[in-house]
């Protein structure tokens, strides 16, 4: 046997394991692009179908009352990293929000925010992500699309704290595995997060617990009890679970506080950056699953009266009025 036909068999052995480790590539891999475009056909579909609805209809139907929902029982097991990755791949959901664009009235698209499951066609989120800013919404609707890409129409709230800026929406027919709440966050404990930064979809982070604080968001409400994280995440990840090892729920995504200095007496600028990534505690989360009276949804208003705000509300993406499909923040 010659040189070149040795060569050539090499060459073509090589080929083809390399096309036989792409085949059998059992990972899964996003595709951002294409994950959001098939994302926002779908949902045009269901919108054709009169399956969606309105998020002031949402805000109007909450009951008064929210019924007791059954969680699952907490986990002991530490599960390896990758395995816990796996855990709650299966487990959370993209939020895609469609809404309408206050001026041109035209419908735009975006991968917006994150949930994950707490019961049968139940999930968790934060309550921001189910309200319309007027500035840049004159309607929305929303819908659960899975890592496979499945999409479900949200059909309300079923459970509602305005105060501790957390919701149990309702998707029927999207039964995924629940997620066990864990409460006793403790600051050194290692927590996990996977969520949609900035229509990254599906990122898996790791942190720890920062600290564990209260905080009001008025002078009306009481103190809600917080935890905030080193893990990373941005608009587009409200509404994620931060789990332990065992992928027990400790807290869920909220809000992002970044301080960027200050101006000292004598007028020199000290500088200095530092993000505070602030959860709603599992305390909070598990207090939606109890039968109880429903804090109100906020709606909108023809002309909206700002109310104070000691942080902002900010990881839900902002829409972007340049693309149809799910602009990214810049």
């Amino acid at each position: 046997m010659n040189k070149a036909l040795i060569l050539f068999l090499l060459c073509a052995t090589a080929v083809a394991q390399q096309q036989v480790g792409v085949t059998n590539d059992t990972r899964f891999v996003v595709d951002d692009e294409a994950f959001e475009k098939e994302a926002h056909e779908r949902t045009e579909e269901l919108a054709k179908q009169g399956k969606l609805v309105d998020y002031t209809l949402i805000a109007k139907s909450l009951p008064s009352r929210r019924p007791a929902v059954s969680t699952a029982p907490v986990a002991a097991k530490d599960l390896s990293p990758t395995e816990l990755a796996e855990r709650l791949l299966g487990s959370t959901v993209a939020l895609g929000l469609r809404y309408q664009e206050p001026k041109s009235r035209k419908w735009r698209f975006m991968i917006g925010a994150t949930a994950f499951a707490v019961a049968p066609g139940i999930f968790s989120t934060s309550l921001h992500v189910m309200t319309i800013d007027p500035a840049l919404m004159r309607e929305a609707q929303a819908v659960a699309v899975t890592h496979e890409g499945k999409v479900f129409p949200v059909a309300g709230v079923t459970a509602a704290s305005d105060r501790a800026d957390t919701c149990l929406i309702s998707v029927p027919g999207l039964d995924l595995p629940p997620l066990p709440i864990r409460t006793g966050a403790r600051p050194g404990e290692q927590v996990w997060c996977m969520s949609h930064p900035d229509g990254f979809t599906y990122m898996f982070t790791s942190g720890q617990v920062a600290r564990v604080s209260r905080d009001r968001w008025d002078q009306k409400h009481q103190p809600a009890l917080h935890v905030e994280v080193t893990a990373e995440y941005c608009p587009g990840s409200s509404g994620g679970a931060l789990t332990d090892a065992a992928g027990n729920v400790v807290a869920q995504v909220s809000s992002i506080n970044n301080y960027d200095g200050f101006t000292s007496r004598d007028g020199k600028a000290v500088n200095g950056i530092v993000s505070a990534r602030t959860c709603t505690a599992a305390e909070e989360l598990l207090a939606l699953t109890a039968e109880g009276s429903n804090e109100p949804v906020p709606s909108p208003t023809p002309t909206p009266t700002p109310k104070p705000k000691p942080k902002h509300r900010a990881p839900k993406a902002s829409p972007s009025p340049s693309s149809s499909v799910g602009a990214k923040n810049q």
